[in-house]
């Protein structure tokens, strides 16, 4: 057996609840490297037996606390699961960590159902070519309005992996770009993490043209591709020699390519024409070709770049070398999203924010905290997307938020964001500590401590305590545009909020019928909700407006005749007051649910 420097046993020196307490701060790598350094580690972090190593590496792929999924562990909340380790364990209570890390990561595919408007579920009628006649809301005309029933997304996870067995091989496991690790909606679109860091946005607009919080009106961020086209206009140079009329007009050329040179006859009303040039647009459609990619297979879902990797955002100059320049840009890493109504934020695996924020921004904008943006004394715990504003927690500062940015000038990589530090938010230890919080409509930010006792809300400037009569210690809360949930040891509620406060009277407690079950998350929508509980299973409820399908019931005949769980509010528009499951053509596991606008998505192991 290895020993450590001074004679002694290295399982004496490092045993192995240290060892245990030290792996969170490892990366996979490095942790698969230590499983090599001697006997002592590869039998502790065996990748073929260790409980503790699988146990880790499912957490840190699948439990993320850096978005408002989690929370951050605390003492009042020690015993605390991820949504996504709790409901694997409770179905499948006799597999081991390993096995349910390749169940996870192989076997759940990005599901959608909802409004079809701008492409928003990742597909369309026609461009998915699999659709039953029945999942389809069309009211008896040619105009599809929406799914009813969840539908799995195509292009995502496609690429599986040829062997299930149980074993280390890593050829067992779908490739990490296949292999989704968080979904968020916003208003108009979805947004999809993978386990490689790669982002990307569902549809043809995540703003729906709706501002979000970017620059204050009248301001822009600077745009380098305008700029490129405005430029190769006014400096080419059409004609070397008399300028072309044909019947006393100028003809306009729209297309970027000089004509050829053709001999006319020689009158009054003809010229000599130039030889062809090369198309002036050439550079400018070149880059930015290579600042759009779609999923293989899918052109309705685009990866979504950053400023940061782009060669055009990094050189001014109209001939620079690019095969130069691409070499130096690294590709950013992502591992934590969130979405608002018509933004969305994501934190890199450098500790930076990028901000997509309104109809003019493509690519994402490094968001700047000026004075307190130093990753390794300040690092971002959590970031979370309000109804139109963006939140962070961040370490020995506190919760800061912002409804707007300054812009990006020419020549800078970044945008300083126009913060507020929510106060007394700072703490890093003891029952102060902020371990939660939640982003509603009107700037109203909810926020649990370590003690799990109350219940904080800041809105309008102010900080006040929220006293609600509800059973057990908070451990979680989630929020959208008017409803937070509040999830306990013991209960799951929900509250509407309203006017930059809760609604006292709308407190509701949820439970399932199954006393063996309950709630463990909830997202909601414009008009509706879905929730999952601790063994899988989805529940809806709320508005489904206009034949959209949002509810992921059925078709709504069968809702409301059949089923008998909800009522028609008029030809096109069904109402469900009470939570009613969501059910698929087989058994199912569901391990993330999420709902913006009209629209639903969830994360779904089909069983065998």
């Amino acid at each position: 057996m290895a020993s450590g420097h001074s004679g002694h046993f290295i399982d004496q020196d490092l045993p192995p609840d240290i060892v245990e307490a030290v792996l969170p701060y490892l990366s996979s790598e490095d942790i698969k490297n230590l499983s090599l350094t001697n006997k002592y580690f590869h039998r502790l972090l065996d990748f073929e037996r260790s409980s503790t190593l699988w146990h880790e590496l499912f957490h840190k792929a699948f439990g993320s606390t850096n978005s408002n999924d989690e929370p951050l562990i605390s003492k009042g909340n020690q015993g605390f699961m991820s949504c996504c380790e709790a409901i694997m364990t409770n179905k499948n209570p006799d597999k081991t960590w390993l096995a349910l890390y390749k169940l996870r990561s192989n076997e759940a595919n990005f599901y959608t159902w909802g409004c079809l408007k701008h492409a928003r579920l990742g597909y369309t009628a026609v461009s998915h070519g699999n659709l039953p006649e029945v999942y389809i809301n069309n009211a008896g005309m040619r105009l599809k309005f929406g799914i009813n029933t969840p539908v799995r997304v195509p292009g995502l996870g496609d690429a599986s992996p040829t062997n299930s067995k149980e074993s280390n091989n890593e050829q067992d496991l779908r490739d990490d770009d296949n292999t989704i690790v968080q979904i968020s909606a916003g208003g108009f679109s979805f947004q999809i993490l993978t386990k490689s860091g790669k982002l990307y946005s569902t549809g043809s607009t995540y703003t729906g043209g709706h501002k979000g919080p970017g620059p204050k009106d009248g301001e822009h961020d600077h745009n380098p591709f305008q700029e490129l086209a405005a430029n190769v206009e006014r400096n080419f140079t059409p004609l070397r020699g008399i300028p072309i009329r044909i019947g006393g007009v100028f003809p306009i050329n729209t297309t970027g390519v000089m004509p050829h040179r053709l001999q006319l006859p020689r009158s009054r009303n003809t010229a000599v024409l130039e030889e062809p040039h090369e198309d002036i647009y050439a550079r400018f459609q070149d880059l930015q070709n290579k600042a759009t990619e779609f999923l293989p297979g899918n052109k309705h879902i685009r990866r979504m770049f950053v400023r940061d990797e782009l060669e055009i955002y990094q050189n001014a100059a109209l001939d620079a070398d690019t095969s130069k320049s691409e070499k130096n840009l690294e590709p950013v890493k992502f591992l934590a999203l969130s979405s608002g109504r018509s933004h969305f934020l994501a934190l890199s695996t450098n500790n930076e924010l990028y901000s997509w924020d309104g109809p003019e921004v493509e690519h994402g904008i490094k968001i700047n905290l000026e004075n307190i943006s130093d990753s390794r004394k300040n690092p971002i715990l959590k970031i979370g997307c309000g109804w139109n504003f963006s939140c962070a927690l961040v370490y020995e500062v506190g919760l800061i938020i912002w409804e707007n940015r300054q812009p990006v000038k020419k020549g800078e990589g970044f945008s300083n964001a126009n913060y507020k530090i929510i106060p007394n938010t700072a703490e890093i230890n003891g029952d102060k500590k902020i371990v939660d919080f939640a982003c509603c409509a009107e700037d109203c930010v909810f926020f649990i401590n370590a003690t799990g006792e109350e219940l904080w809300l800041y809105s309008r400037g102010a900080t006040r305590s929220v006293n609600l009569p509800i059973e057990g210690k908070l451990e979680k809360i989630e929020g959208s545009y008017s409803t937070l949930a509040l999830f306990t040891d013991a209960k799951c509620y929900t509250i509407e909020v309203h006017n930059g406060g809760v609604s006292h009277d709308s407190l509701q407690l949820m439970e399932v019928e199954d006393t063996n079950d309950r709630f463990i998350s909830l997202s909601t929508g414009d008009y509706h909700a879905v929730a999952l509980t601790s063994t899988g299973k989805i529940f809806t409820w709320g508005l489904e407006s206009e034949l959209c399908g949002c509810l992921g019931l059925g078709p709504s005949n069968h809702v409301v005749l059949d089923r008998h769980v909800g009522v028609f509010e008029n030809n096109r528009s069904i109402r469900v007051t009470k939570p009613t499951q969501v059910l698929l053509d087989s058994d199912y596991t569901c391990v993330a649910i999420t709902a913006g606008g009209w629209q639903t998505g969830a994360l779904i192991i089909k069983q065998n």
